[in-house]
């Protein structure tokens, strides 16, 4: 009877040897040479030509000077200039355009709504936050070198979700609609609380806490 019990355990334990560590094999490998994402990262300054290039802090531009378009400008309208390869001797600029973003000072920018508009991303994870221009009663002109507007109206807040490159208005209706896609626990605990609209950012805080990044290990 002895023996049976034993045999009996020790196939219980293959049993969750195999069902469990394929999972295990995965994680490790999918984060091997990863560091998790906090706010003491510091990435690689440069520009990046795509969302997948900021994904892989691996800028394709890094030499560049930002210039605004004119002394009385937007700040947030800038110009992205480098050397151009043909004229290296020169030192001739090019300008940069149809450019995902850039980091300066280890800070990233992204480029939003308006040709040469760029907004700082205030918090990185899962799920990024910024402050862009919403396009309604804003004015560029046919240079696209101004712009005028009413005041703080035209900003709005904006989500950019990490794995898709999608970017879509902060507000309580896209976000719960991301959280019952992507972790419903964490929507039914939004959902219970008294005063859920005006708490989605604390809650894009928590779903970053749950579900962090990872950029390549450069040390």
């Amino acid at each position: 009877m002895k023996k049976k019990m034993q045999i009996l355990l020790l196939r219980n334990a293959q049993i969750i040897t195999f069902l469990f560590f394929p999972f295990i094999s995965f994680s490790q490998t999918d984060t091997a040479g990863k560091i998790k994402y906090t706010s003491d990262f510091v990435f690689n300054d440069g520009i990046y030509k795509s969302f997948q290039e900021f994904k892989n802090d691996s800028p394709s531009v890094k030499k560049f000077n930002i210039k605004k378009v004119t002394p009385y400008s937007n700040p947030n309208n800038i110009r992205l200039e480098y050397v151009c390869p043909d004229s290296a001797t020169t030192g001739h600029n090019c300008e940069l355009t149809d450019v995902w973003g850039y980091t300066k000072n280890g800070s990233v920018y992204i480029a939003h709504d308006y040709y040469a508009y760029y907004f700082k991303l205030m918090v990185i994870g899962a799920l990024c936050h910024f402050s862009g221009l919403s396009g309604t009663g804003s004015v560029i002109d046919a240079n696209q070198m101004t712009l005028s507007n009413d005041g703080e109206s035209d900003y709005q807040q904006y989500m950019l979700d990490f794995e898709t490159g999608d970017v879509k208005l902060f507000n309580y209706k896209n976000f719960s609609a991301f959280l019952l896609s992507h972790d419903k626990d964490l929507y039914n605990e939004l959902l219970k609380q008294k005063k859920k609209r005006k708490i989605i950012f604390k809650y894009l805080l928590k779903y970053n806490e749950k579900h962090p990044i990872w950029f390549k290990d450069r040390s």
